[in-house]
């Protein structure tokens, strides 16, 4: 029998369902050759943050998948996939513990051609009924105006669309703090592809946007890529209110202008408060998350919002690869073509609607 030695698999041959401690694949400190230790010495925290790049073909998937849905609450559904792990330093004895798994929302990142027609089925059928109400609101329609109906159907673009033309996807990864005996959900980071439309059109380049939701916090954070003329690599700012101490956290995530991985500092204040230092040599976008601020390091939830995000560094450029057509569509007026979700639609919501 072969026996997978990847991220969650030990040289007996068991997986992780069967460990509570294990190092990722491989094990930080050979992950690239030229590994700061320097870092390492300075950070109050240390995660490791290791996305799959075959998720569905991984030995683990299917044992994690089944204790996954086996949790105590609903957030990973039918239509997620595992993607990931996540494993932290002891920063007393050196031992890395796997803390943590993501999931990606499989069915809307890569959907099926099934989905896509079914989408399409029902946008058409909309629309026929839009355009046959266009001309008499009810009742049987006339022979002239049956006729009309026809000719309008005809050159419709909406009824000459194919499933191809649609785009709907969209990126959501969800972290679960993995235990001995159990899984449960610790947050969720959502593309919010409306807010990325509009950016993108008025900056007239891709810009990325993210609502990121954590257990046990009473707020949305929202990260956004921010439009700088002169500069070419990416920045992201958010805010984030640390309900504890009652103070109110402004960051920006900023990718370096020269690294061989995908690599970003997070600054407050003009201060650095951590990094995330992309792997020289991977098949997923594997990195480690640093904090140095003695109290962000502390802070879980803040803590699960950077690895959070950068869990979705590997996928930005599929997405802006999407957001470009999404643009394409809406410049030639057609809209219809962009698929927003209804869940997407519950985080645009008025909080304050009555």
């Amino acid at each position: 029998m072969v026996k997978f030695l990847g991220p969650s698999c030990f040289n007996d041959g068991t997986s992780l369902t069967n460990h509570s401690t294990l190092a990722p694949r491989p094990s930080p400190q050979t992950t690239y050759m030229f590994w700061s230790n320097s870092k390492s010495k300075n950070a109050l925290l240390h995660r490791y943050v290791d996305m799959w790049a075959f998720m569905g073909m991984h030995p683990t998937n299917i044992d994690l998948l089944q204790k996954l849905k086996k949790a105590e609450d609903n957030a990973f559904g039918a239509n997620m996939d595992v993607c990931g792990t996540v494993t932290q330093k002891d920063l007393k004895s050196g031992k890395w513990n796997q803390s943590h798994l993501l999931g990606i929302r499989a069915d809307i990142w890569n959907p099926d051609s099934e989905q896509q027609s079914s989408i399409l089925n029902r946008l058409q059928s909309d629309r026929k009924e839009t355009l046959r109400k266009e001309i008499k609101r009810s009742g049987k329609l006339s022979q002239a105006q049956s006729k009309n109906l026809e000719r309008q159907l005809d050159r419709d673009p909406v009824l000459k669309m194919e499933s191809c033309d649609i785009e709907n996807r969209r990126l959501v990864m969800k972290l679960f703090k993995s235990g001995d005996h159990n899984i449960r959900w610790t947050g969720t980071v959502e593309e919010i592809v409306t807010r990325e439309l509009h950016n993108s059109l008025g900056a007239k380049k891709t810009i990325l946007s993210f609502a990121a939701i954590l257990q046990g916090y009473e707020y949305m954070t929202y990260v956004q890529e921010n439009n700088r003329t002169f500069r070419v690599p990416s920045i992201y700012s958010f805010n984030y209110f640390d309900q504890k101490r009652d103070r109110m956290w402004y960051l920006k995530i900023k990718r370096k202008w020269v690294s061989v991985g995908a690599d970003f500092t997070v600054e407050s204040q003009n201060e650095k408060v951590g990094e995330i230092d992309g792997a020289l040599i991977g098949l997923g976008y594997n990195a480690h998350v640093y904090v140095y601020e003695p109290t962000l390091a502390k802070d879980r939830q803040f803590t699960d919002l950077l690895t959070l995000f950068t869990s979705t560094v590997g996928y930005h450029s599929a997405m802006r690869k999407s957001l470009r057509r999404r643009i394409k569509a809406t410049r030639k007026g057609l809209c219809v073509q962009n698929i927003i979700e209804d869940e997407e639609f519950r985080l645009l919501k008025n909080p304050r609607a009555a």
